[in-house]
């Protein structure tokens, strides 16, 4: 599944499944934006989500102890 990942001065802001949503998402935090000289930079990658599910644990079987009864 193909999805756009925004940054916010390199940290994570959100995800989109379209380019033209993460541009829309950009757009609205610029808007919010106060202070023309401290303007944040935006940045967007295309990039790939996998799940990675925890491996399966067999319980390995206990060896006896040593003394026999």
């Amino acid at each position: 599944m193909k999805r756009f990942y925004v940054f916010k001065d390199g940290r994570m802001e959100g995800s989109t499944a379209t380019r033209e949503r993460a541009i829309d998402m950009i757009r609205l935090y610029q808007e919010r934006e106060t202070h023309p000289i401290l303007r944040a930079e935006f940045s967007m990658i295309e990039g790939g989500q996998e799940f990675v599910p925890y491996p399966f644990r067999q319980k390995t079987p206990r060896k006896k102890s040593g003394m026999e009864r």
